[in-house]
C-alpha cells in the first residue's frame, strides 16, 4: 500500500475521531439552579391571563431554552447559558430587541436568581422599551414565579407570572 494513502487515511481517521477536551469533562454547574425547570408549565400573569412556558436543555446540555407563550402575542424565547462561571441569558423579545442579562452571584440554598441588564441588540436608544431585569423565584420543584422588569419611558414596570408544572 502506498505511504501517501496510509498517511491520508490516518489523517482522516484523526479528523473524525472523537475529541476529548477538558471542557467536555468539566460539569457545567452554572446552569444547575435552573435545570429543574426542564418540562412544561402552565401559569398566569397578574391579570389572570393564562400563559404557557416550556424549558428544554439544548446544545449538549450547555444551554437552557425557554419558550414563553402568552395568550395574545407571539411566543418569546430566552436562552440561558454560561459565560465562564456566571449565568447569562439572552431574551428574544416580541418588542424586536434582544436584551442580555447576567445573574447575580448564586449561593447554595438561594431560592431566587436575579438577572440584571448588560446590553441589548436592536435597541436604538437606551430609553426604548425593553426588558431590563428578570427574577426567578423557586417555590418548590413544581412551582416558580417569574418577574420581568420592563423599562418603559424611564419607569420600571414589573410583569409577574406564576407557574406550576404540567403533570
Amino acid at each position: 500500500m502506498p505511504r501517501g494513502f496510509l498517511r491520508t487515511l490516518c489523517g482522516l481517521l484523526l479528523l473524525f475521531a472523537p475529541v476529548s477536551s477538558q471542557a467536555a469533562d468539566t460539569p457545567d454547574t452554572s446552569l444547575s439552579p435552573l435545570k429543574f425547570l426542564v418540562g412544561e408549565w402552565k401559569g398566569a400573569d397578574a391579570e389572570g391571563k393564562a400563559h404557557k412556558i416550556a424549558f428544554a436543555l439544548s446544545s449538549g446540555g450547555t444551554s437552557l431554552t425557554e419558550t414563553l407563550t402568552p395568550p395574545d402575542s407571539p411566543a418569546m424565547t430566552t436562552m440561558y447559558y454560561s459565560d465562564g462561571d456566571q449565568l447569562m441569558l439572552t431574551h428574544y423579545c416580541s418588542l424586536n430587541n434582544q436584551p442580555r442579562m447576567r445573574a447575580a452571584a448564586i449561593k447554595e440554598g438561594d431560592k431566587t436568581v436575579i438577572f440584571g441588564f448588560v446590553d441589548a441588540t436592536n435597541l436604538k436608544n437606551p430609553t426604548d422599551v425593553h426588558m431590563r431585569q428578570l427574577s426567578i423565584e423557586v417555590k418548590d420543584h413544581d412551582h416558580f414565579i417569574q418577574t420581568w422588569i420592563l423599562s418603559k419611558a424611564g419607569k420600571d414596570v414589573p410583569k409577574t407570572f406564576t407557574f406550576e408544572r404540567v403533570k
